[in-house]
């Protein structure tokens, strides 16, 4: 997995560290396939004097096709709790392609001007390789997964990738009958739950239909993004 590591040096400096002015990094990302790519992101501070900072949580994101987007210094103060203070470190983007990730550094002096400028094209530093969760709906022995009894559908989600899922959400969509969501823990790798769901009034006409869709919020990086969908019928 392509890994980007991005300088960041944002806000105003006292001239402690660097010299004193106004500090600005935006940090451009662009999806140069034809295809929608998701990837994530995390922010690790570096502290003066050899001290590690904090390090934030991935933080999902997607890109269309040819889309673009930015990570700038409302981001990263968002991102850190919301203070706007001087911080430096680094922004860490990971995707399964290639992106074109491009910073751009700004700063400006006691006049309040932009004095310096400069824009670096930042290649991909490492290749990751990572244990990735895969989380799937799964049928019973024949195949149908129209499971449960006492008027609920019990939905299987089981992660069947090499690496540990986070907590994710699944939804049963039963068309114009409505669409219900329940939350799903954290799974490791060959472990699965049971999720059970209240059949809408009226869905039986005569067979009630429905769709499953787990890690419906995109929250998981997943090693198979394309088998989190199957759509079952009860038969009435």
């Amino acid at each position: 997995m392509p890994q980007y590591v991005v300088k960041f040096v944002n806000g105003k400096s006292e001239g402690r560290v660097v010299a004193p002015g106004e500090y600005w990094t935006a940090i451009n990302v662009h999806n140069p396939s034809d295809d929608a790519v998701r990837f994530r992101k995390r922010i690790a501070v570096a502290l003066p004097n050899e001290k590690a900072g904090p390090v934030t949580g991935f933080f999902q994101a997607r890109l269309g096709p040819g889309e673009a987007l930015e990570i700038d210094r409302g981001d990263i103060v968002e991102h850190m709790g919301g203070e706007d203070r001087f911080l430096k470190g680094f922004v860490v983007i990971e995707c399964k392609v290639e992106l074109n990730v491009v910073a751009v550094y700004t700063a400006a002096g006691a006049t309040g001007m932009i004095e310096t400028l400069h824009i670096e094209r930042v290649p991909a530093a490492v290749s990751v390789v990572e244990e990735l969760p895969d989380l799937v709906p799964v049928p019973d022995s024949q195949g149908s997964f129209c499971k449960g009894e006492g008027g609920k559908l019990a939905v299987t989600v089981r992660n069947q990738g090499a690496g540990p899922a986070g907590p994710s959400v699944t939804r049963v969509d039963f068309g114009a009958l409505g669409q219900f969501t329940q939350p799903t823990p954290p799974l490791a790798p060959g472990a699965s739950v049971d999720l059970f769901f209240e059949m809408p009034q009226g869905c039986f006409q005569p067979d009630c239909t429905f769709r499953i869709t787990v890690d419906a919020n995109n929250q998981v990086v997943e090693s198979n993004e394309g088998n989190n969908s199957a759509s079952g019928v009860c038969v009435g």
